[in-house]
């Protein structure tokens, strides 16, 4: 496949239109269109990344996260964005992210998160209308478990090495409501939606407050832990199409 006949099938399954009005997901670099034979796979578009894509020979990096948001002055090697761009060029690698179009899109990030869940009766939390099954989010069922219970159920779901609990008091967990990434904005969806807990990243002090006091129990995942498995992801549609894919993830932050 060459590197637009890529792009294309994976517009065909996370639509660009689907992504939020903030963001910029879709080409950052173009590149030639060359046939693919390696791609890297990574969260965050990163110098190392660029550096290692460019080191094994691929032709395009996948990123969940965009490189530009805002605009940019000038472009020099001796900072991050332009070493980026400076790497992608010069080795003639396409540089394309799938942002909040996959977190929305039915079979995207959120999707993969129910299932390592083992959620059933998935819908949004919050629907598009644009794509049935897709928006911000999911809520569904799980087979009934304590609240401590299902919050080491989701360290363990999920691989990570700790996480927080704001429980609103013992109860029990059947209907769950989550958000991949940064999804605090989305804790009043959850209560509206009658969850008995909500996971994401990203929540403040006076949110967990606000959760706690609405009636709804928080499990707060680090906004990189809910996202990593794009990499996971993309290494197996992109193996089903037979391209070899090398995963990368750079985390920027250790537990103490």
């Amino acid at each position: 496949m060459l590197v637009k006949e890529v792009l294309q099938e994976l517009e065909k399954r996370f639509p660009p239109f689907l992504q939020e009005d903030y963001d910029n997901s879709g080409v950052q670099i173009e590149g030639p269109n060359v046939e693919v034979e390696c791609v890297l796979a990574s969260l965050d578009p990163t110098p190392q990344a660029a550096r290692l894509a460019a080191s094994q020979g691929c032709q395009l990096v996948l990123t969940h996260h965009p490189l530009f948001f805002f605009g940019i002055k000038k472009i020099t090697p001796a900072d991050a964005t332009g070493e980026i761009i400076y790497t992608s060029l010069v080795n003639s690698m396409t540089l394309y992210s799938l942002h909040t179009n996959y977190d929305s899109a039915p079979g995207g990030l959120n999707d993969a998160l129910c299932k390592r869940l083992n959620m059933k009766n998935v819908v949004p939390l919050v629907k598009n209308e644009k794509i049935e099954g897709s928006g911000i989010g999911r809520v569904g069922e799980i087979e009934g478990m304590e609240i401590r219970d299902f919050a080491n159920f989701v360290k363990g779901a999920l691989n990570v090495s700790h996480i927080r609990l704001a429980a609103k008091g013992p109860h029990m967990v059947k209907k769950v409501a989550l958000c991949s990434g940064s999804g605090a904005d989305f804790i009043d969806e959850a209560v509206k939606n009658e969850a008995d807990v909500y996971i994401t990243g990203d929540v403040g002090y006076h949110q967990i407050i606000h959760a706690v006091n609405s009636g709804i129990s928080l499990v707060i995942v680090e906004h990189d832990e809910t996202e990593k498995f794009f990499e996971d992801e993309m290494e197996s549609l992109l193996k089903s199409w037979g391209i070899k894919t090398i995963k990368y993830h750079e985390k920027f932050y250790h537990d103490m």
